[in-house]
């Protein structure tokens, strides 16, 4: 009987199975690495014990530590989570051997599967539908262009050794092929401790549609619906939805066939997921992934089963009976996924300390996270702060509901994709079903902040800093010369403000009219604004009145100059220069190169007194799982290389210097 369980990971899962455990009364030993010691995941287990250093390789891809720290505290089972070492048949075989469960497969059928070469081989081979495609390992960069253009363009590459988009690169031409090949061999090693590649013919106007399947060890084998995870940036699933719509009842019953064809053949056990490409009625087998998927949650809710009780129950040998058939679906369930990013920076990872995160508290949402306030979101892993899910009658339902959920979720301190993910959902291809893995790039405008939101959300900003600063005030001081309205004999006059927003600056006029009204003019008064208060009071839930329309704000004073606005969902973390006024100056920095993120320094591409062209890429640096290229601003020389291959560094930190030629 499994009355303890290690749990051999970190963040959101590691925090959502350990609430499955405390409620099937099973303790839960949580392991971190040095980045994680006051981690959540960590705070909520009953107990903790340190891995290693925060490096992944150092400490939750070591498996041999994990092994040693599960022996010394006698635990009967390990959960791997998804990421990491779930799907490493050496980390299930090192269990079985020192008679630990592993929460997962068998080693014969993870080992089949943990290979997309082999497991795409044994489909081929077992007549599941597959697309053209071959392994890149063991051939010569020759025998590689060759293979490439006997496919044709587009291609994929893909980590043949794991998932969730990292080491994916699509190729459009032939040039393309070695760099691409190279970066994904990088980030497939440091991800999943494997450089095998992968590369097959990428189909642009696909959907990506999987099944989820449960066997035990009895035969008995389950096809639980299928999901549509077609809403993707970087190959990584940002929208998960279930069941999946828009399929024809002959190619869903074929694809759950077909599932279960895969599962017989492995002789599946546990929780596992087939995932297929779909495009004209036509689908192809793309992998199985022999663990828990990131999405499991939408089909909990429409089936109302509890995924990860359900492989615990497995690996402690128990008959599996579920009453499950076609109709068992209830609902609809649709899934965002939370990033600590900036998707108008090409989804720049945005690490740093979560001041705060409120999320509506609703029977028919669901968070899922590893963070709560003052966590801090580390460059060392992958940048997915929760999971918002939420659960509807039928989908429109299911859209109504997860936007609302966004539009009234805070989170303070970092830069996040929750307005971008709200977007989404607001496009009418996405309500109307018209839904492809091209869809975040068809219609990317429409997913972008628009200027003038972002205008009015700086101006409202200061209406409200300066309305706070100044009933402050007001309360303290009762001499004139004290008073903050900007008082003069005749009128009012003018405030200049000078704020710094996303590394901008930006200067204002603010013109206090009555106790309830301001004037906001930019620094050459080419434009102004009213600003109206409806309440007087100074909660954080603001509403205003813009030139007579109403805007609905959450608002923050941070401190004397930092404050943070959100609507909707779009949220602004400005500094605000009180008093000062500085002119605009534009700046050319023509002698350095900085790197625009925290991270490890994963290549360089250059050396002193190197010739260099514009656009070259110089060197690139790795932070949370993704890889940044710094490119020559210029043609020139270069003076001087800052770093070394693994060096750690910081925002700005500057790792070239170059003169123009």
């Amino acid at each position: 009987m499994i009355r303890n369980i290690l749990i051999a990971n970190r963040g959101e899962i590691a925090a959502r199975i350990s609430r499955t455990c405390k409620a099937m009364g099973v303790k839960v030993i949580a392991v971190y690495s040095d980045a994680d010691k006051n981690a959540l995941h960590v705070r909520e287990a009953d107990k903790s014990i340190h891995l290693g250093a925060s490096l992944a390789e150092k400490s939750y891809l070591n498996y041999k530590k994990l092994i040693k720290i599960a022996l010394e505290n006698n635990v009967d089972a390990v959960h791997p989570g998804y990421g990491f070492l779930s799907e490493n048949p050496d980390f299930a075989k090192a269990l079985k051997k020192n008679n630990i469960k592993f929460i997962g497969p068998s080693v014969s059928s993870m080992k089949s599967m943990s290979s997309k070469n082999d497991a795409r081989n044994m489909m081929e081979k077992a007549g599941v539908p597959v697309l053209p495609g071959f392994s890149a390992d063991d051939l010569s960069q020759k025998q590689i262009l060759k293979r490439c253009e006997d496919i044709g363009f587009p291609l994929i590459i893909k980590a043949s050794a794991g998932g969730g988009g990292k080491g994916m690169h699509i190729i459009y031409k032939k040039g393309e092929i070695i760099n691409k090949l190279e970066a994904a061999k990088r980030e497939a090693l440091s991800s999943f401790g494997n450089e095998s590649i992968l590369i097959e013919k990428y189909l642009q106007n696909s959907r990506h549609i999987e099944v989820q399947v449960l066997a035990d060890n009895f035969g008995n084998i389950y096809t639980l619906s299928d999901r549509d995870c077609s809403i993707q940036r970087r190959h990584q699933k940002v929208i998960e939805e279930a069941p999946a719509t828009n399929i024809s009842t002959d190619v869903r019953k074929e694809m759950a066939f077909q599932a279960e064809k895969v599962a017989k053949n492995i002789s599946y056990s546990g929780a596992g997921t087939i995932e297929f490409l779909l495009e004209n009625n036509n689908f192809y087998f793309m992998e199985m992934n022999t663990r828990l998927q990131v999405e499991h949650p939408v089909t909990e809710l429409i089936l109302g089963i509890d995924l990860v009780e359900l492989q615990i129950r497995v690996a402690n040998n128990e008959k599996i009976i579920l009453d499950y058939n076609e109709n068992s679906i209830n609902g609809h369930a649709i899934e965002a996924r939370v990033y600590a990013e900036i998707p108008e920076k090409n989804f720049q990872p945005s690490p740093g300390k979560i001041l705060e995160f409120n999320f509506p508290n609703k029977t028919y949402l669901r968070l899922d996270t590893g963070y709560m306030a003052n966590d801090e979101v580390s460059t060392y892993y992958d940048p997915m702060i929760a999971k918002v899910i939420a659960y509807g009658e039928n989908r429109d339902d299911a859209i109504k509901k997860l936007s609302f959920a966004l539009e009234n979720t805070q989170l303070i301190g970092l830069k996040n994709n929750i307005d971008f993910l709200n977007k989404i959902l607001k496009v009418p291809a996405f309500s109307e079903k018209k839904i492809t893995t091209d869809f975040i790039n068809k219609y990317w405008k429409s997913l972008m902040p628009v200027q003038e939101d972002k205008d009015i959300l700086l101006q409202a900003a200061i209406v409200l800093y300066i309305r706070i600063r100044n009933f402050n005030k007001d309360n303290k001081k009762s001499s004139p010369w004290e008073n903050a309205n900007n008082w003069r004999h005749l009128a009012n006059g003018f405030e200049k403000i000078h704020m710094i927003c996303d590394k901008n600056n930006f200067n204002y006029r603010v013109k206090i009219i009555d106790r309830d009204s301001m004037l906001v003019e930019n620094h050459d008064t080419t434009f102004n604004n009213t600003f109206t208060f409806f309440n007087s009071d100074f909660s954080k839930q603001i509403s205003l009145l813009c030139n007579n329309k109403k805007i609905d704000l959450f608002f923050v004073k941070l401190n004397n100059e930092d404050v943070y606005v959100n609507k909707n969902g779009y949220s602004l973390n400005i500094k605000i220069r009180d008093k000062y006024y500085l002119e605009l100056k534009e700046e050319l920095s023509q002698g350095s190169m900085d790197s625009p993120i925290p991270g490890k320094i994963a290549k360089i591409f250059v050396k002193n007194k190197q010739l260099v062209k514009k656009g070259d890429v110089l060197v690139i640096v790795e932070a949370m799982k993704m890889e940044h290229s710094i490119l020559a601003p210029y043609s020139g020389k270069v003076l001087k290389v800052n770093v070394n291959k693994g060096n750690q560094v910081e925002e700005g930190f500057t790792v070239v210097e170059m003169e123009v030629k």
